[in-house]
């Protein structure tokens, strides 16, 4: 037993020199440690010692000295004397103990041997026939290994579980694991491939810089910014060369940056401390290469987006001469922007004219030109009309021209030129704009059609809205005035209904007092008197402050004489003289 463990140690040593030898050019990152095979115990030539001095041990068995000697010649690389050694134990010992050690080291000295032919048939051997020795383990990754540098990853990747979960030797099944990954990556199978990327990433090995990097990658493609910033994170402190550290270092600020706008209403602070601590990592690195750039880039956005206007063009200033050729069109973006949001419209117009001009096949320059347009719109309205259908030439995105189409429409509504910025909102409907943008240029629809006094287009513009957008703040009052709408078509019942539909289903709405006293007063109108009243005394219950307590109890009091109640009368009249 101790022979045959002695054995499987020399074999589990040599597994990862194996796969430094066949996977050498076909692992993308992670190269196998060059071991040597493990120094194991040889079968020692001795003399017999005299009879008198004491008595002889017994001999060893034959089969057992037999595969010893061909253990011995492989542990020598005398692979070409080892096989028929091996193949005599074979054919001689059919029911030897040793049979799992032969088949595998036979296969080994015809891998190494060049002759991967029959090395397949004698691993297979070993799977086939000694599936539970220790052996198993080792002869399923011999095979994944020549698989995988066929690129035959489907063959490949079964075995390198079956090796990671038979392999008693850790390293041997961290490995199997990290390759299973690989060809689970290399056949679309990412989610899986991910699993197994998280678990090498925990071990410390040759292969858990670049499971974390991969595992990093899959993740943020995933959307599991947080996940990601984990393993980036770990790695900035792990990798061993200070170009990766810096480049991880680099990337997990900007995950992290990410992380801290996320909710551009509440800026997480301590996400963006982070962010700011990671990103001057990567900058101060010796050797960050154009990731320092990156960095720069990177901590300018980050003080552009928690506000620091003018912190960004004063660091722009101190390291443009040091910012790589490729960072610099981000940075005078970020710039532009600050000196707009600052109000310094004619800075930001010449930053981003330079931008356009000195980089125009790069995305910032496309950026460049509708940044441009909100800062014309924001310091001429009546200029970026034109500006816009310049724009549109340049063949922007769906989504930034659908973007200055609002633009175009927002300046027209504006200088009140209303029938001219309906139609322009009316096309926003079926554009890429957000959600909250689309419901804005509805709205706006809706208001141009209520300022040229067109009823019907006011009905159809609001009924679009509120059926699209029913949870958006501006419904509330968009039912107000398509009931104002209706009110003014005589479709009085459809003016009440959307009055009940608000009051019923915006409680917290500000505009629900003033619309249960527009109800109360239409009803008095059609000289539905005793609604009327209900009406206005559901008005004092909820609004008990309200500015028109005193209507309300007039017109309580008033419905109640023309009722001949007038006890009833008399309190409501008097509480309205009151």
């Amino acid at each position: 037993m101790k022979s045959s463990r002695r054995n499987a140690g020399l074999v589990f040593a040599g597994l990862l020199w194996l796969s430094d030898v066949m996977l050498a050019q076909e692992v993308r990152r992670a190269v196998p440690l060059n071991e040597p095979p493990a120094p194991r115990a040889l079968p020692v030539e001795e003399a017999t010692p005299p009879p008198e001095e004491k008595p002889s041990t017994p001999e060893q068995p034959n089969d057992k000295r037999q595969l010893e000697y061909a253990n011995a010649l492989f542990a020598r690389k005398m692979y070409d004397l080892a096989i028929p050694e091996y193949e005599r134990y074979l054919s001689d010992y059919g029911s030897g103990s040793g049979r799992a050690n032969a088949y595998f080291g036979l296969g080994e000295s015809y891998r190494l041997l060049g002759k991967n032919g029959p090395a397949r048939s004698n691993f297979q051997k070993v799977l086939d026939e000694f599936g539970d020795s220790e052996f198993a383990g080792p002869a399923a990754y011999a095979l994944a290994v020549l698989a995988f540098s066929q690129k035959d990853f489907t063959t490949a990747q079964p075995l390198f579980h079956k090796a990671a979960a038979k392999s008693k030797d850790a390293s041997v099944a961290l490995s199997a694991k990290y390759f299973e990954a690989r060809c689970l990556e290399s056949s679309k199978r990412a989610d899986d491939a991910l699993m197994l990327y998280l678990q090498v990433a925990e071990a410390k090995s040759q292969y858990r810089e670049d499971a974390r990097t991969t595992a990093g990658a899959m993740l943020l493609a995933r959307g599991r910014r947080t996940d990601a910033l984990k393993q980036y994170e770990a790695l900035a402190g792990e990798a061993e060369k200070p170009a990766a550290k810096a480049e991880a270092a680099v990337r997990a600020g900007l995950i992290a940056l990410d992380l801290a706008v996320a909710d551009r209403a509440k800026i997480d602070s301590a996400m963006a401390e982070k962010a700011r601590v990671l990103l001057q990592k990567g900058r101060a690195a010796s050797d960050s290469g154009r990731w320092k750039g990156v960095a720069q880039a990177g901590l300018l956005r980050l003080e552009y987006q928690t506000g620091q206007f003018a912190q960004v063009i004063s660091d722009y200033k101190k390291s443009a001469e040091q910012l790589p050729e490729e960072a610099k069109p981000e940075a005078m973006l970020l710039v532009g922007n600050a000196q707009r949001q600052l109000g310094h419209t004619q800075e930001a117009e010449g930053i981003y004219r330079e931008i356009i001009e000195k980089f125009p096949n790069r995305e910032e320059a496309k950026d460049a030109r509708y940044q441009r347009l909100i800062n014309i719109y924001n310091s001429d309205p009546n200029a970026v009309i034109a500006e816009v259908d310049e724009f549109l030439k340049t063949n922007p995105t769906s989504e930034r021209a659908d973007q200055a189409k609002l633009l175009r429409a927002e300046a027209l509504y504006k200088q009140q030129r209303f029938g001219e910025a309906a139609p322009f909102y009316e096309e926003l409907r079926a554009s890429q704009l957000a959600p909250k943008l689309r419901a804005e240029a509805a709205y706006k629809q809706g208001w141009c059609a209520v300022q040229m006094k067109d009823g019907a287009r006011a009905i159809e513009a609001f009924s679009y809205f509120i059926k699209t957008f029913p949870d958006n703040p501006q419904t509330p009052i968009a039912l107000t005035q398509r009931a104002l709408a209706y009110q003014q078509s005589n479709n009085v019942d459809a003016a009440i209904a959307d009055l009940n539909f608000l009051i019923s289903n915006y409680p917290s709405a500000k505009e629900r007092e003033a619309t249960i006293q527009q109800k109360a007063l239409l009803l008095g109108e059609l000289n539905r008197e005793p609604e009327m009243a209900q009406t206005f005394q559901q008005l004092l219950k909820e609004y008990p402050k309200s500015s028109a307590v005193a209507q309300a109890n007039y017109y309580i009091g008033k419905a109640a004489f023309d009722g001949k109640e007038y006890k009833r009368a008399l309190t409501s009249l008097d509480a309205a003289r009151r």
